[in-house]
């Protein structure tokens, strides 16, 4: 495997003990150069386990920072620039539920020739078993079905359970850049930095519900943090959903709308809506859980 040396990700993490080591095996066997994790308060040990992988290999670094109110973007912008001063030039921000299917010196080939450039993934949601309701050994191998990208697949439809949340889609941005660059609420855009994307989207493998306890943490983890800096209704709508869904108690009706039943459907208030096969993540997952042990003896399940 080739170390991309001028890649480099960058991602806040916040009590992801379940999904952190895949996404730490992915993006080193991916080639990235460096990895920069950002940890705002985990109690589940996130935090230990990021530590316990840098001290293993430069290629991960990992700070802590406790604060009342959800502050990604800062925190996103900051880790991503200091990258950039210590030599890395294509910066890749992720969430701790995005894979992105790309390898590091793939992404040094494509844009060798351009000095800045911006480009952007998109998100291929991936579904979980709805047996899975809660975090167990080797669970996330169980997400087996893709759901489809629906265009009407929006905050009035998703809230009303007329459309599914896993059928919500994103694009994200990543760039390469001589100078400093400024990052938005969910790496959607970049404030500063290339304006123009390039190319087409590359895909994000992205697990949105893993198991029914996110919808939970959703709603009553991240929407406290988030209600003290919301600017107008409508802004981080999806936390404010998963709150109102809990406290409503409509939260086997979210997860059935969202995991696939027994026939591969997620169950709508319309009526079932078929899921598509795809092992690909599956397949992601099986080679980073591999690559984090034999390279550093370290379990993912």
């Amino acid at each position: 495997m080739a170390i991309a040396k001028s890649v480099a990700g960058v991602c806040v993490a916040r009590d992801v003990v379940d999904l952190i080591p895949f996404v730490c095996g992915h993006y080193l066997r991916a080639g990235f150069g460096h990895i920069t994790f950002v940890d705002d308060g985990s109690s589940d040990g996130t935090f230990e386990f990021l530590q316990q992988l840098a001290r293993r290999t430069n290629r991960i670094s990992v700070r802590q920072i406790i604060c009342q109110v959800d502050q990604q973007p800062s925190h996103m912008t900051e880790a991503a620039n200091e990258l950039i001063r210590n030599g890395y030039s294509i910066i890749v921000p992720f969430d701790t539920d995005e894979i992105w299917n790309v390898k590091g010196s793939q992404l040094e080939t494509i844009y060798a020739n351009r000095p800045e450039v911006a480009f952007s993934g998109r998100w291929v949601n991936f579904v979980q078993q709805r047996s899975c309701s809660f975090p167990h050994p080797f669970g996330l191998l169980r997400m087996k079905y893709r759901a489809p990208s629906l265009r009407n697949a929006n905050m009035t439809t998703v809230t009303k359970f007329s459309e599914a949340f896993v059928c919500y889609h994103e694009t994200k941005v990543a760039c390469k850049t001589r100078g400093e660059i400024a990052l938005s609420r969910g790496q959607h855009t970049l404030v500063n930095g290339p304006k123009r994307i390039e190319g087409q989207a590359m895909e994000i493998f992205h697990l949105p519900l893993r198991y029914r306890s996110e919808i939970l943490k959703r709603g009553l983890n991240y929407e406290p943090r988030r209600t003290a800096i919301r600017q107008r209704p409508g802004t981080m709508w999806q936390s404010t959903f998963h709150r109102k869904v809990v406290l409503d108690g409509s939260v086997d009706d979210e997860w059935a709308a969202n995991s696939a039943n027994a026939e591969g459907c997620l169950d709508l208030k319309g009526g079932p809506l078929p899921l598509e096969h795809d092992y690909r993540l599956r397949a992601f997952l099986l080679r980073a859980a591999a690559y984090l042990y034999a390279r550093y003896r370290m379990i993912a399940c």
